[in-house]
């Protein structure tokens, strides 16, 4: 689902975000993807939210009032951090 940490949209209601925005010549793959919810994916450029990918997995920061110390985090509802060994359709 929304990587946005707290966001409880599935994966089924979300859109793709190109982390490295196409106009400045990112790859429209897995590697440079991640998905969001409409009102993420609409407003991740005025809401304070970063998104970063180290080694293909996102991280994400919060804006100043949600986290204080602007630490990166992984996002936990991203492919590459799901510990279940079984994709999501079938559990």
């Amino acid at each position: 689902g929304c990587i946005i940490p707290g966001c409880t949209i599935p994966a089924r209601w979300t859109e793709t975000h190109h982390v490295i925005p196409w106009q400045q010549h990112g790859r429209t793959d897995i590697d440079n993807g991640v998905l969001l919810c409409w009102f993420h994916h609409h407003t991740i450029d005025t809401s304070g939210w970063k998104i970063r990918m180290i080694n293909s997995r996102p991280q994400v920061r919060g804006p100043l009032l949600w986290d204080p110390t602007q630490t990166w985090r992984p996002a936990h509802s991203h492919r590459a951090n799901t510990t279940n060994p079984e994709p999501p359709w079938r559990t």
